[in-house]
């Protein structure tokens, strides 16, 4: 299954870039410059969009790295919280929580019962 950064990055909005942009040292303005021009040469492969974004923005090849991982992790939250697979997963966890706590339950039962001639129940 193939990916498609340019989409992820167009979906996640202004704030969202914003805020990917925070930790590189970028405003928001800069921020979403940076991700548009991204979007725009990332068809052409990661290195390609690199060189070609730090042309257009006048930032470092570094730094233009630096918010492209930045976003695309910001993208794979979003799409994860969007697609409800973090509390499907949440969820999961939960429910196999439970059943070791249930069996733990009945565990201990079974060896207090032989320790004190009982049988659990």
């Amino acid at each position: 299954m193939a990916i498609d950064i340019s989409k992820i990055l167009s979906s996640l909005g202004d704030d969202l870039v914003a805020q990917a942009g925070e930790p590189v040292g970028l405003d928001k303005d800069t921020s979403v410059r940076v991700a548009k021009a991204l979007s725009q040469h990332i068809g052409g492969g990661k290195d390609l969009a690199i060189k070609a974004a730090a042309a257009d923005t006048g930032l470092t090849e570094e730094v233009i790295s630096q918010m492209l991982g930045k976003l695309i992790d910001t993208g794979k939250e979003k799409l994860m919280n969007d697609s409800g697979v973090t509390g499907a997963i949440d969820d999961a966890k939960a429910q196999a929580m439970g059943a070791i706590g249930a069996i733990g339950g009945e565990a201990t039962k079974g060896i207090f019962g032989k320790l004190f001639g009982k049988k659990a129940g």
